[in-house]
């Protein structure tokens, strides 16, 4: 994605275009995961630019606040992609914090029963927690 496309993104919801914000959409649109406030300072800083991790925070704030970026807490700590049209859920690992993606969410069979009994769904969050395969092996061994 170039700078023009990001910075017009920005500009319909009303934010003004800084390199950071353009840096940090660029981490996050180039990532096939969600990533942390860490991974992403980190990534930035390995293409030496010069950014702290307080910035890096408040402008994903600013992103989810508009839209723009979707915030999912996994093991107590945040993680952030572009928002998309549907949504994520994760397995993490509690040995090594691997995250894999739950692709096949079941979420439209609950909101169909919830439906019935008049209950309208905002928002969800779905974490499952156990041992991934690399970790498991481990243990046999």
């Amino acid at each position: 994605m170039i700078n023009q496309d990001i910075k017009s993104i920005l500009n319909l919801h009303n934010i003004k275009a800084t390199w950071q914000r353009i840096e940090i959409y660029k981490v996050l649109n180039s990532s096939n995961q969600c990533l942390s406030a860490d991974e992403i300072l980190n990534m930035l800083k390995n293409k030496n630019f010069k950014i702290n991790l307080a910035t890096v925070y408040r402008n994903l704030e600013l992103f989810v606040q508009n839209g723009i970026v979707v915030k999912s807490t996994i093991n107590r700590k945040h993680f952030f992609e572009i928002k998309k049209n549907e949504h994520h859920h994760y397995f993490v690992c509690i040995k090594c914090n691997a995250k894999a993606e739950i692709v096949d969410c079941k979420i439209n069979l609950i909101e169909e029963e919830l439906n019935k009994m008049n209950f309208k769904i905002l928002d969800h969050n779905l974490e499952v927690y156990g041992i991934c395969d690399k970790c498991c092996g481990r243990e046999e061994q």
